[in-house]
């Protein structure tokens, strides 16, 4: 396979160390969405128009948090 360039890598936003182009068309699952706060997560539940869901948080302890909503 011929070496891709630089300049070409840096437009595609490909890594240095891969020897080819990373497509532009490349399909990504859609993650779910995740807030800073329950206030948050329920106001966009709530703009969506979605009733039937609950929150968990992703990260252990109370400091800090991350919410996600979970449609059931």
């Amino acid at each position: 396979m011929v070496k891709v360039h630089t300049r070409v890598k840096r437009r595609n936003g490909s890594a240095t160390g891969l020897k080819s182009l990373r497509t532009a068309t490349r399909i990504r699952k859609a993650r779910p969405k995740s807030f800073a706060s329950e206030d948050n997560a329920n106001k966009w539940a709530e703009a969506q128009g979605i009733k039937n869901y609950t929150l968990k948080n992703l990260r252990i302890g109370e400091k800090d948090k991350k919410i996600q909503v979970i449609l059931n």
